[in-house]
């Protein structure tokens, strides 16, 4: 466990100037104070009492991150066990990264947050580095199920878990969508239908399911002309693109935006976003 004071003096004023995209997932509790966060280009008002959880591999942006202040949790992709985080996918359709403090009363998360933190702080395991680990996994692994049982306010209840066919599908988009353009790959690889796929992709989240490998691949664009200095071409080619212009029609059909044009936009802001 660490605080926002405790990674803003590690990392020093600069560290948080430009987009991140760590390797490790970042839950942060804002204890007091408020400020924009981005996450994946979408931004996020923060204020007391509010939950962010930024996922590995995300691309995230700090504003003001001076102005706030709580406690903070970084861990990696195998600290909460594998059937936890399998429950937690299914059950968030939709990957969620802003809880707000409204949402969040009359939960059990913040008591789960509150056993994290005493967790962290307790004198009693740093001798026994094991049993603090351990203390730690679970203590994340109840805060995260807490969180993702929380509903917006006025939003329609949970359906239940997801279909187990949609959620190899979601999964097998993940690991290649770089490659595999087309829901009759999918459809191949896993057994059903295209329609199927379809009709599955629609009632989970309003969506084709070209469409939601499209959303795939131009996150990932957007991730990497925004953080990476990667040229267009390299991303093209790393993104399953013939060449740089195909690849160049395709952004623009999904984002009315050339890559550069893009890239150029995304870092102005990010620099506009500190200096506000």
């Amino acid at each position: 466990m660490n605080t926002l004071r405790g990674i803003r003096d590690r990392g020093g004023p600069r560290e948080f100037l430009t987009p991140q995209r760590l390797d490790f997932d970042l839950l942060v509790h804002i204890e007091s104070g408020s400020a924009q966060h981005t996450v994946d280009f979408t931004d996020y008002a923060l204020g007391a009492g509010d939950v962010l959880w930024v996922r590995a591999g995300q691309v995230h942006q700090w504003g003001a991150i001076a102005d706030i202040e709580g406690p903070v949790a970084m861990f990696g992709p195998h600290t909460v066990d594998e059937r936890t985080r399998d429950l937690i996918r299914s059950h968030l359709v939709r990957p969620r990264n802003h809880w707000l403090a409204a949402d969040l009363t009359g939960t059990p998360v913040m008591q789960a947050l509150a056993l994290l933190v005493l967790s962290g702080n307790d004198p009693r395991t740093r001798e026994r580095a094991g049993l603090r680990q351990v203390a730690l996994a679970h203590c994340l692994a109840a805060l995260l199920v807490q969180l993702a049982l929380v509903e917006p306010a006025g939003a329609a209840p949970a359906p239940g878990p997801a279909h187990e066919a949609y959620t190899w599908f979601r999964d097998h988009i993940e690991e290649q969508f770089r490659s595999w353009h087309k829901v009759s790959q999918y459809a191949d690889r896993l057994g059903y239908s295209t329609r199927t796929l379809n009709r599955l992709a629609r009632h989970h989240t309003g969506l084709s399911a070209k469409e939601l490998i499209d959303e795939r691949v131009v996150l990932e664009a957007k991730r990497q002309l925004s953080h990476a200095d990667a040229s267009v071409a390299e991303i093209a080619e790393q993104l399953g693109f013939d060449d740089a212009s195909n690849f160049s029609s395709y952004f623009r059909r999904q984002t009315r935006l050339t890559p550069g044009t893009f890239r150029t936009q995304s870092r102005s802001a990010g620099t506009h976003s500190q200096g506000s």
